[in-house]
Formats: C-alpha cells, sequence, structure tokens
C-alpha cells in the first residue's frame, strides 16, 4: 500500500513537472512575439544601410570584432522584415540574400578580407536602395 502511495506521488511530480515545462515555453514564445514590432519594408531597409555605414567605418579601422557584430546585427536587421520583400519581390530578396551571406562569412574570418566586405556592402548598399522604392 505505502509503495503504490509512493508510485503515485512520483508519477504526479513527473506530470506537474512536465506541465509546467510546457506553459514556461509557451509565455516564452508569446513574449518574443510580443516583443517584435512591424517594421515596413523601407524603415527596415534604411535601418540595414545606418548599419551598413558603420560597417564601413569599422572595416577602414580594421576592428574585426565590431565588423562580427554588425554582420550579426545585420542579419538580425534583415529577419524582421524578410518575409515582406519575399512576398513582394521574390528576385529583389535573392539580390539581397547574397551579399548579406557574403558579409555575414566574411565578418567572421580573421584576418578580415576588406576588399570582399566592402565590395559586397556596396552591392548590398544599392540593393537595399531598390528595396526601399519596393511598393
Amino acid at each position: 500500500m505505502r509503495s503504490n502511495k509512493l508510485i503515485v506521488l512520483i508519477i504526479l511530480a513527473a506530470s506537474l513537472t512536465l506541465a509546467a515545462c510546457g506553459t514556461k515555453e509557451e509565455t516564452k514564445t508569446t513574449e518574443e512575439s510580443s516583443n517584435s514590432k512591424p517594421v515596413s519594408i523601407a524603415d527596415g531597409a534604411q535601418d540595414m544601410k545606418q548599419v551598413l555605414a558603420d560597417m564601413k567605418t569599422q572595416l577602414t579601422a580594421k576592428d574585426a570584432a565590431k565588423v562580427k557584430d554588425s554582420g550579426t546585427e545585420l542579419e538580425g536587421k534583415w529577419e524582421v522584415f524578410e518575409d515582406s520583400v519575399k512576398d513582394k519581390s521574390p528576385d529583389l530578396y535573392e539580390k539581397v540574400e547574397t551579399p548579406l551571406h557574403t558579409i555575414e562569412a566574411g565578418a567572421k574570418v580573421e584576418p578580415l578580407d576588406t576588399q570582399t566586405l566592402n565590395k559586397a556592402a556596396e552591392e548590398l548598399d544599392g540593393v537595399l536602395t531598390e528595396v526601399q522604392n519596393l511598393k
């Protein structure tokens, strides 16, 4: 009889633990989605252009750590509105992705290949101008 009560208590404790984990995850997901504010395509492209301008300065200074951070920041800014661009213009979406991936990968390599990164940054800057004009 005593062992049956012990088994019931163990099962109950395990159930409560698993249920609490599920609730916590749902709360976290809800908080993340509520923190993301919709960004217009033009505003998102402008934000990315600002990060690119900062990155060019960092490349000139050969500050690898800041260039790496800027590469990560660019991807974060792009994720906010990339689906909108993809829906409106799949070709333009691909034109952004190509130099963006080059920058992301190149920013992680040491020593920095400043020539390749500058070329990709210029290409991305031009494409972002097109993205800003997307209606």
